[in-house]
């Protein structure tokens, strides 16, 4: 009896394990695209608050575009493959790649990219994106994506980057546990492909991300540790550890995050200072409805800041180099000082990183009508950096800010976004803004001018 109940107990494991197999029939069929479609204006007045040497209005114009589209085959509850492509234009009519002008125009240039909106657009510039696939183990909540895909953790204060790499995830709602793996290097420039297997040159993340969503709160915490051994001078091992998370009770919205860098950076000359780091990031948002298309918002925002006096320590807070996670640092925020991609491209910002500086929000947002929304911000921008002046000494972190001198002002920006929703998933935004620069844009014996802006973004997804 016992040998036919183990019988029976096997092929009753075999069909479990194989039972996905049998559907592969209807899975195998299911095919789907989704794209997204942006263009966006800039015009933009005084940006480095004619502060260069000859004094002039440095007024920048232009119109950019991209287009993603992603084909995906297969069912995301066995197994499906995705690939993704994008084109863009970083300013129509950027000269094309055979001009031999340099840089990325060069027809000698090795990665001719984001030039589609030249004349005669007949050239080489679709890119691919993505390339991975996903599956669930059978039987188990454990699924796994392998390939060029997108790592995006901490929302905009630490990782998005597409990369090539491996997610494990196991999902047991409402709870979600991540493991993640990239790699962004194989090996030292100078490196041959052999050298590159033989050795472990390699700049690789190793991460881990908690998630738990419920109806009234979320929590998510993550912790990535980076191992770069691909330079010749020194070995980089940051961490970040990040806790957030959001509270909704009635009419108001609460959410919140704070990011911790520790880790070392070791070098290899013995004359050179080691440096540890200890930085972080803090950010936190109240919103309160007060009624149907009406509410009010009030947000703060701090970044550690570097101390130029102090070369064995790095206490400004920093993205891992190549993240856009910044690209959406302005998100609904911004129209001048930091990028708001989502809404108005990447061409506008005045300032690429947020590192080093901290900044008061108050926002109000009113939609008298279901396809428009005015959502008004002022926000206070400060410097967290220190130091005494000197040679080679950083103690103003705003790009072109002033080194003569420690200020800690960098300035107000007044904006009006508004929103307007011309079909389904058919949206144009239009952003208004006034920017009064602060004195660390300053120099010894002229005061920084006012800036404005007006950029679009126009955006279809489907």
């Amino acid at each position: 009896m016992k040998k036919y109940l183990v019988w029976i107990g096997a092929m009753i494991l075999v069909m479990a394990l194989v039972s996905p197999a049998l559907a592969q029939e209807d899975w195998t069929k299911k095919f789907t695209a989704t794209a997204l479609w942006q263009i966006w204006s800039e015009w933009t007045s005084k940006k480095d608050f004619k502060m260069n040497a000859a004094d002039q209005d440095i007024t920048t114009r232009g119109v950019a575009s991209r287009i993603n589209f992603f084909l995906n085959w297969g069912d995301p509850k066995y197994v499906r493959g995705i690939i993704g492509f994008e084109a863009d234009s970083t300013n129509w009519g950027e000269p094309t790649w055979s001009n031999g002008t340099g840089g990325p125009n060069d027809s000698t240039s090795a990665n001719p990219i984001n030039r589609m909106g030249v004349r005669n657009t007949d050239q080489a510039q679709l890119e691919i994106k993505h390339a991975y696939l996903e599956f669930t183990i059978p039987n188990t909540p454990i699924m796994v994506s392998p390939g060029i895909q997108n790592f995006a953790y901490g929302g905009r204060l630490f990782q998005s980057m597409d990369a090539p790499g491996l997610k494990v995830t196991a999902a047991f709602a409402p709870h979600q546990i991540q493991a993640v793996w990239w790699r962004e290097n194989e090996g030292y420039a100078t490196d041959t492909d052999t050298q590159r297997r033989q050795s472990y040159h390699v700049n690789d993340y190793y991460g881990l991300e908690y998630k738990l969503t419920q109806k009234e709160f979320n929590v998510y915490a993550y912790g990535f540790y980076q191992n770069d051994l691909s330079k010749d001078t020194y070995s980089d091992h940051p961490y970040w550890i990040g806790v957030g998370g959001g509270f909704r009770p009635g009419n108001l919205n609460l959410s919140g995050q704070l990011v911790y860098i520790g880790g070392k950076r070791d070098y290899v000359a013995a004359s050179a200072i080691d440096v540890d780091y200890s930085a972080y990031a803090a950010e936190l948002l109240a919103q309160f409805t007060i009624g149907p298309g009406l509410s009010v918002a009030a947000e703060g925002f701090y970044a550690s800041g570097n101390d130029a006096d102090d070369t064995s320590k790095g206490k400004q807070y920093f993205r891992p180099i190549g993240s856009e996670s910044h690209s959406n640092f302005g998100l609904g925020r911004t129209v001048f000082f930091w990028m708001n991609f989502s809404q108005l491209g990447n061409q506008h910002q005045r300032q690429s990183d947020f590192g080093g500086m901290y900044y008061g929000r108050l926002n109000g947002q009113f939609s008298p009508l279901p396809w428009l929304n005015l959502s008004g911000n002022y926000l206070y921008i400060g410097d967290t950096a220190k130091g005494s002046p000197g040679a080679g000494k950083v103690i103003n972190s705003p790009t072109g800010a002033r080194q003569d001198e420690d200020k800690k002002f960098i300035g107000h920006e007044i904006n009006l976004i508004t929103t307007l929703k011309i079909y389904q998933n058919f949206t144009y935004n239009i952003g208004l803004a006034y920017f009064l620069p602060g004195d660390v844009y300053d120099s010894a014996t002229k005061s920084a001018d006012n800036a404005w802006a007006v950029n679009t973004g126009m955006q279809l997804a489907f």
